[in-house]
């Protein structure tokens, strides 16, 4: 594609597909493409997509036939013009079970209905008291000098959030185990696959162990019931044609709610501190936008935080939860001029898409103005999409979005942030896009 977007022609690497790198000629050159991905995937994949273009191929191991695109018209087919010709790839997620992120066709639409209820507006409203509470209860064991660790102090936060919005009940098992189990699952994401599922090796092993471990803490979840108007109860009470929710199905939703609305969250509040710590002007006018927000947090509108909902914006742009989404074809289709058949994966990178200087200009840099009304409104349509786009765009954008910017406005009423370490701090990617180090902060008390 050249700089306007419209597709073009380029160096053919294999006939009928893209072009790319070619496949490895043997055993060492496999592992070694391998452990460039591991090392630094991001840099990697950017440097591939500089080389091929805005859509190329590689073949995986046992012949998988892989297609890559960065492109807001690509991303846009698969995820909506074709996007029943697509399932959702489960590989590296077994702990979500058969949940609303892994299921597809009759199952997802039966799970989406069931879930639906709990994230329309007027439930998301009913959740700001308790986010409010939470948020003011961190800041409660905080002092001026005090020297924190961001992403621990956000995990704690959104994982009490979670529980008491989501399931109506404090959390009352061991979050430092559930936290660890479920890093582990992701770091493992990344780890070259050599055994089959079945074979006791390490790394099975472990997966195993981690999957039992969170399972020990969500289950009680469950057999405890959620309070009434929760979303736990909800799901719990839910009869359709099949009847009611299995024990299991109950599982995979919760897990799946965990990672998706307690983890991404509390890295978008990492990375939005973080940024913030580096751009005290920016700091300044939140501190006098947040001078006029109301006592009581949850009684403010979205609308009367724009400049916080902008900076959170731009952290999404920055630091997109779902950096990459991948897909598997299971209809023949034609992308980019290339036709896909079963079986092939389309890997789908957003973190590269948001990057792009044809769509954001300076694209590195931390600019909360991009998502000024006129600005949103010049950009190319489908460039931003962190909560994915389509029928399967992520079902609690809504109370991710009030969940996100009512923390922030909380915890920057309050204090200013200074980070301890200049060094920059480097990406981690696994199922989301974690530091590379613990990014250490001191408060301020604001005055």
């Amino acid at each position: 594609m050249n700089g306007d977007g419209a597709v073009v022609g380029g160096p053919v690497t294999f006939p009928g597909f893209p072009p790319g790198p070619g496949a490895a000629r043997h055993l060492l050159e496999e592992l070694g493409a391998l452990d460039d991905l591991r090392r630094d995937v991001l840099g990697t994949v950017a440097q591939r997509f500089a080389t091929y273009g805005d859509l190329y191929y590689n073949e995986a191991a046992g012949n998988l036939d892989m297609y890559h695109t960065c492109h807001p018209e690509l991303i846009h087919q698969v995820l909506v013009g074709q996007a029943r010709a697509f399932h959702k790839r489960t590989t590296d997620l077994e702990v979500l079970g058969n949940g609303l992120l892994t299921s597809d066709g009759e199952e997802w639409r039966r799970q989406r209905r069931r879930v639906q209820p709990g994230f329309r507006h007027e439930s998301i409203r009913r959740y700001a008291k308790l986010i409010a509470e939470e948020a003011e209860s961190l800041l409660l064991g905080l002092r001026d000098g005090d020297v924190i660790d961001l992403r621990q102090q956000m995990m704690q936060l959104t994982l009490r959030i979670v529980c008491r919005a989501l399931f109506g009940q404090q959390f009352g098992g061991r979050s430092e185990r559930l936290s660890r189990a479920m890093r582990v699952l992701q770091e493992q994401a990344l780890w070259p696959k050599f055994f089959p599922k079945w074979l006791p090796s390490p790394g099975n092993l472990l997966r195993r162990h981690m999957i039992a471990e969170v399972d020990r803490e969500v289950f009680p979840i469950i057999d405890r019931g959620g309070e009434p108007g929760s979303l736990l109860a909800d799901l719990l009470a839910a009869v359709d044609e099949e009847g009611t929710m299995t024990r299991q199905q109950l599982r995979d939703e919760v897990v799946t709610l965990f990672l998706a609305g307690h983890e991404t969250t509390a890295l978008a509040l990492t990375w939005a501190c973080y940024q913030i710590a580096l751009h005290p002007e920016i700091d300044a006018q939140l501190g006098a936008e947040l001078k006029d927000a109301p006592t009581d947090l949850s009684t403010a509108q979205l609308s009367q935080l724009p400049l916080t909902g902008r900076v959170l914006s731009e952290t999404l742009r920055l630091y997109p939860p779902a950096y990459v989404v991948p897909r598997v074809c299971v209809a023949p289709v034609t992308l980019g001029g290339y036709r896909i058949a079963p079986g092939a994966e389309v890997w789908m990178w957003i973190y590269m898409m948001h990057h792009d200087a044809r769509w954001f200009e300076e694209p590195e840099r931390f600019r909360p103005e991009r998502f000024l009304p006129a600005a949103e409104a010049a950009r190319r349509p489908n460039t931003f999409i962190p909560f994915g786009a389509g029928s399967r765009a992520c079902v609690g954008k809504h109370f991710a979005d009030l969940e996100a910017i009512l923390c922030l406005a909380a915890v920057l009423r309050r204090f200013q942030l200074r980070l301890v370490s200049p060094r920059i701090v480097r990406l981690h990617p696994r199922i989301t896009l974690a530091p590379g180090r613990p990014i250490q902060v001191r408060l301020e008390a604001r005055r």
